[in-house]
């Protein structure tokens, strides 16, 4: 009895309801409304059902295998950055680079079509002295080696490969800014403004303007004598140049600018010309602060 009236009840809410309804929107419309409705829940499950036969999936949207395959991936670019011996050349002899086993920069580049790579730097007390790029090419990978030092470099490769890297930077004063502040996180927010001022672009066949990051990829430690910031230019997130913007001393700051491409390269601040390189020459000359290694068949 009580479950008759139960439905009598729904029933009668449902009619009352269906009228109410076709008052208000009219007949043709609530036709349509219906439709969509049972439109709608058919979609809705077969998504369902589809999700639950589909592979696990991650938070990025990738499946598990492509989770691990890019995993290895990356291991194997760290294995093969491990494998450089470089050595910074001073009054007290020479000096190991320590490899920074994190990539500053995971990257991809459409316009060239290239899906991935990596971006790796070689530091000493905290400051980079060298950074590298490293992606697939049609035939295995390829790494590029920037020099940010100051000094003569030197790399090894087993007992015969060597490439010595000459002066890689040169350091300018930076005009038209205050004082360092004394607080590091306000230290950032100066770098960061005196990156905004500068507009990097490729010069060579295909003109382009590199769209700068805002985050620096590499910031030293607080213990650092001098507060390095690396920032990047890139085409995609693909880097083409990278600027260096340095406390120096107390009272002002000093920039630098390394080529990551092949391409003409040119840097302007305030919209004055301040950098520019032509096409890079030779990979295999040596006494060139750019260099590439190539690793055929590896993946």
């Amino acid at each position: 009895m009580l479950c008759d009236c139960g439905i009598a009840l729904r029933e009668d809410c449902g009619i009352a309801l269906r009228e109410l309804v076709s008052i208000v929107v009219g007949e043709s419309r609530l036709h349509h409304m219906f439709i969509f409705i049972v439109f709608f829940l058919a979609v809705t499950l077969n998504c369902v059902g589809a999700q639950e036969d589909s592979p696990s999936v991650s938070k990025t949207g990738q499946t598990v295998a492509n989770v691990d395959e890019t995993k290895a991936w990356y291991t194997r670019r760290v294995a093969e950055c491990e494998s450089h011996d470089i050595v910074l050349s001073s009054a007290e002899g020479s000096i190991p680079l320590k490899f920074e086993r994190a990539s500053l920069l995971n990257w991809s580049n459409p316009i060239r079509n290239t899906p991935s790579g990596a971006v790796f730097i070689w530091t000493v007390e905290g400051r980079p002295q060298v950074i590298a790029s490293t992606y697939p090419i049609k035939d295995g990978i390829e790494q590029e080696l920037t020099s940010l030092s100051e000094k003569p470099l030197v790399l090894n490769q087993g007992k015969t490969d060597e490439h010595r890297f000459p002066k890689g930077i040169e350091w300018r004063e930076m005009p038209n800014v205050e004082a360092p502040s004394k607080q590091r996180n306000l230290r950032l927010v100066q770098m960061r403004r005196m990156a905004e001022r500068f507009r990097v672009f490729g010069n060579g066949e295909n003109k382009f303007e590199a769209r700068l990051l805002t985050q620096p990829i590499f910031r030293s430690s607080a213990v650092a004598m001098n507060e390095t910031a690396v920032f990047a230019f890139v085409q995609g997130t693909d880097p083409e140049a990278v600027l260096l913007i340095e406390t120096n001393g107390t009272e002002g700051w000093r920039y630098a600018f390394a080529r990551m491409t092949m391409v003409p390269i040119l840097a302007n601040l305030d919209n004055e010309r301040v950098w520019s390189l032509a096409w890079f020459g030779s990979s295999l000359l040596n006494d060139q602060p750019f260099h590439k290694i190539q690793y055929p068949g590896s993946k």
